[in-house]
């Protein structure tokens, strides 16, 4: 915005006369009353800060953009990769499940968003991924333990789900409260970014020294001498007890600062032995004694389930031969299978292998067919342009002899028997031996130009003899480039599908690879996992007859702990609540004490001022200071309201009423420099 205020202040001094105008004062004055000068830069003062709070504003969106875009891509790689393997899954493992129904309680439904594009394309990956699931499900045969083992799981994970239902609904309550109180904070900074600011400008300073020392203010006047009122010459005065009221509420503010700054450091306090507490509570939850364990419920909960879990030992053993059967059944179908496709590829490639020679011989016999009616048919056309020439000079020859014979005819008339008798006897000889020299010079001429012409028509004829002969080369020469180069291209083409064949094979050789190794892994882990689950049965049958003896001992210990515990809870809660309710009081109490102390010792230190200087004459130089400084905040167009609408063409400040009844009324220029502005160059500003 400044860069654009100062672009158009060049362009209208450069559009003026070739005197250059005077520049509105860069520098604040240090002594004498406030300038016109003065006003300007306080002006821009306050533009500049409210500029500054937008760009801090900007840069803080601009940060916040910057992050939400952060995750987004990275969600959206996880989510391009997470695609990435369902297809490849969905593409390895494959089912015939035509004549099979889907089992739709596998996967939950999609709900509809509104991008029925998306909808469809889960839709199809979901039915995919029931069509594999399906049949192993129903081909792994559970038991009714089993059932009922799973029964009891999915009730804990109900139980699961719900408390963190409950905890992520009061997280996002409390993340609600704290993303309040962040905004409530960033305000504040704000705020005190634009108090810091005012405190730095050398305007206020400048006014306060001028309030502090009485200096009188001069109101400049313009050579024509109209009042400011209308041309924006004169300036209103500043009201004082509007400035009073200002200090004293800036001294509450002080006041009720230092008290919430005092809370903070209180709330500091109580939040890090808090932390200390919680920090010790978690070691100690670490480091759990065997009396902590004994007493706890989830003890208690492990001891009834080691027998389900040695009873689920035994259940796992047997699903373990059943999967090591299955393994080796698999690992034979793969192997026929792996036989089955490398036959099928072999075949494929030696029928591809003579179908491209046949096509190769063949593609070879109609290149040199056609070679050969093309060298035929330059040939031919060469004939034809040949005779052509030929006729064209036999009319040349034509047309040579016709001429020649009406110059015969011509002259014979001119020297006829009747003429020759007429003259005498040495004008015959004088023209005689005049047409004998004619007649030679003529057949000296002749003969040259009878040798030249043929000398030039054997020339030309060996000349287009010779480049219709280049041209059939060239012909030729071009057919085979052609032909080599199509021939190339099929080479090229045939090698990219042989290519391409072959990398698929390789790489379903390398998926076949891959998937043997894994199914010898898994046959590891469960050779692993069955020979640990044979360990854990034999140390949780001797566990649990120890866990046997001790249950017996601490189910009459648990009734008594649980009701002084209950009782102790209750206990708590009312302290909870009524410290709570304490605390509250005793702070709001605080603040309104504060609030009072602050009013009163800013009314008491106005009282001593007032009496102190109560004279005429310093009431007089405060009542000019005043109007003077009300001046410079009043609007100059109806000196009624307050200045809050900034013109970015020229930089003068009026009221809002005053700039829209100037548009409504289409008087859009400045009162002040008579420069154009529109709706456009409005900016709101708080001085």
């Amino acid at each position: 915005m400044e860069g654009e205020l100062e672009k158009k202040r060049v362009k209208s001094e450069d559009e003026g006369p070739t005197a250059k105008k005077p520049k509105v004062l860069d520098e604040l004055s240090e002594e004498g009353p406030l300038t016109q000068g003065d006003v300007v830069y306080f002006k821009k003062e306050a533009i500049w800060r409210q500029m500054k709070a937008y760009k801090e504003k900007s840069r803080m969106l601009s940060r916040q953009l910057e992050n939400v875009q952060s995750l987004y891509e990275t969600n959206e790689k996880k989510l391009n990769v997470l695609d990435s393997w369902y297809g490849q899954v969905i593409n390895l493992i494959k089912f015939d499940t035509r004549d099979s129904d889907l089992n739709e309680s596998l996967l939950i439904r999609i709900t509809n968003v509104g991008d029925s594009e998306l909808d469809s394309t889960l839709e199809k990956r979901r039915v995919k991924l029931l069509e594999i699931l399906g049949p192993i499900v129903e081909n792994s045969k559970i038991s009714d333990v089993e059932k009922g083992d799973l029964f009891k799981k999915i009730e804990e994970l109900n139980n699961e789900v719900g408390e963190l239902k409950t905890e992520n609904s009061t997280l996002s309550k409390l993340r609600s409260d704290c993303a309040s109180q962040i905004e409530d904070l960033q305000n504040q900074v704000l705020s005190l970014m634009k108090q810091i600011e005012r405190e730095k400008s050398a305007t206020l300073k400048r006014v306060d020294e001028s309030m502090s020392n009485g200096a009188e203010v001069k109101q400049e006047e313009k050579p024509d001498g109209s009042s400011e009122t209308k041309n924006g010459q004169q300036q209103d005065k500043v009201d004082s007890e509007e400035y009073e009221k200002l200090h004293v509420k800036i001294e509450e503010l002080k006041g009720e600062n230092e008290l919430i700054s005092k809370q903070l450091e209180e709330t500091k306090t109580k939040y890090q032995d808090l932390f200390r507490e919680n920090l010790e509570i978690k070691d100690r939850l670490d480091n759990l004694n065997e009396s902590d364990l004994k007493n706890h419920p989830s003890y208690q909960e492990v001891l009834s389930n080691n027998q389900h879990l040695s009873e689920r030992v035994s259940e796992l053993q047997k699903i373990n031969d059943s999967t090591i059967q299955k393994l080796q059944d698999m690992e034979g179908a793969r192997d026929d299978f792996k036989n089955l496709i490398n036959k099928e590829l072999s075949e494929e490639c030696e029928s591809m292998k003579a179908q491209l020679e046949k096509s190769e011989s063949d593609l070879a016999r109609i290149r040199t067919a056609r070679d050969e009616l093309l060298s035929k048919q330059s040939i031919l056309k060469s004939e034809l342009e040949k005779g052509a020439s030929h006729e064209q000079l036999d009319k040349m020859n034509k047309i040579l002899n016709e001429r020649i014979k009406s110059l015969e005819s011509q002259r014979e008339g001119d020297y006829s028997d009747e003429k020759l008798n007429e003259l005498s006897k040495e004008e015959v000889v004088k023209r005689a031996g005049m047409l004998y020299s004619e007649i030679k010079e003529i057949e000296q001429a002749f003969q040259q130009t009878r040798e030249i012409s043929m000398a030039k028509l054997a020339s030309s004829t060996e000349q287009e003899s010779l480049i219709k002969k280049l041209t059939v080369e060239k012909t030729k020469a071009d057919q085979k480039y052609f032909a080599s180069m199509r021939y190339k291209d099929a080479l090229t083409a045939e090698n990219k599908v042989l290519k391409s064949q072959l990398a698929k094979s390789q790489e379903l050789v390398n998926k076949l690879n891959e998937l043997e190794k894994s199914y010898n892994s898994k046959i590891q882990i469960l050779t692993k996992s069955n020979a640990e689950f044979k360990a854990i049965k034999e140390s949780s049958l001797q566990e649990n007859t120890k866990f046997q003896e001790t249950i017996k001992t601490l189910t009459a210990r648990k009734s008594g702990l649980e009701q002084e515990l209950s009782r102790l809870k209750s206990s708590l809660q009312d302290k909870v609540k009524e410290s709570a309710a304490m605390e509250q009081d005793l702070s709001s109490s605080r603040l309104t004490v504060e609030k009072l102390d602050r009013k009163l010792r800013s009314t008491e230190s106005l009282l001593k001022k007032y009496k102190s200087k109560n004279t005429s004459s310093i009431l007089q130089e405060d009542e000019k200071q005043l109007e003077a400084l009300r001046a410079i905040a009043k609007c100059s167009v109806c000196s009624k309201n307050w200045k809050d609408t900034v013109l970015t063409v020229c930089g003068h400040v009026f009221c809002h009423a005053c700039t829209q009844e100037r548009l409504a009324a289409r008087l859009r220029r400045c009162p002040s420099c008579n420069k154009g502005f529109s709706a456009n160059d409005l900016l709101s500003i708080h001085l």
